[in-house]
């Protein structure tokens, strides 16, 4: 089980960074200046199914809205209007039910979104049946770690990414989350690549995207 642990954990930093980072965040949602191929949307958007984040377009229309009304009570996960814990356990996912969608008509008129935003669920569970038919450990290390990880650390994101009313730096969530942890610096420059030394992602893309 020590080496499931060890595997699922290798497994849920690789969803982080070309999953959740660099294809949720970065790609899809704040459309960085690096262009993937439809191959590569299509995996980026299965990995996301993996870590529990449902609908990427109700995803990205909340995190748009974050940044549009950063720490006012329209933030939809501001720690300091929402509360701490109500943010850590992602509740705003499930509390976002009406997209605004003139804020996502790009990702409206992609055809993969599309597919991934009407069946994340029925994918999740075709997931789940495969992996415990190989095995229960595959089941754990492919499916559970990673979702249970990507709740964490992705809660601790939108937590301690902010502090005081305000976006700042902080390093644990660069360890657990795939660099993002410059919270500060992608608020005042969104479409910036690279934030930092640390950043994991930023020096992905510039390596193997651009």
């Amino acid at each position: 089980m020590i080496e499931t642990i060890i595997l699922g954990t290798i497994w849920y930093q690789i969803i982080a960074i070309f999953g959740l980072s660099i294809g949720l965040h970065r790609y899809f949602t704040h459309r960085q200046d690096f262009k993937l191929s439809p191959i590569w949307e299509s995996i980026v958007l299965y990995l996301i199914v993996l870590t529990g984040a449902k609908s990427p377009l109700g995803w990205a229309a909340a995190h748009r809205a974050h940044h549009n009304y950063s720490d006012t009570k329209l933030d939809p996960h501001s720690p300091k209007h929402k509360g701490f814990w109500y943010v850590f356990f992602n509740r705003w996912m499930m509390k976002y039910p009406v997209i605004d969608r003139k804020s996502i008509k790009d990702l409206l008129s992609n055809k993969r979104v599309m597919f991934f935003h009407r069946h994340h669920g029925k994918i999740h569970l075709v997931s789940i049946v495969l992996s415990l038919l190989i095995s229960f450990k595959f089941f754990i290390g492919f499916i559970v770690i990673p979702f249970i990880l990507s709740f964490l650390f992705y809660g601790l994101f939108n937590t301690l990414g902010h502090k005081d009313g305000k976006p700042v730096t902080n390093h644990l969530i660069n360890l657990f989350a795939a660099g993002e942890g410059y919270h500060d610096k992608h608020h005042d420059n969104w479409k910036k690549i690279r934030l930092g030394k640390w950043d994991l992602s930023g020096i992905i893309i510039e390596k193997a995207f651009k």
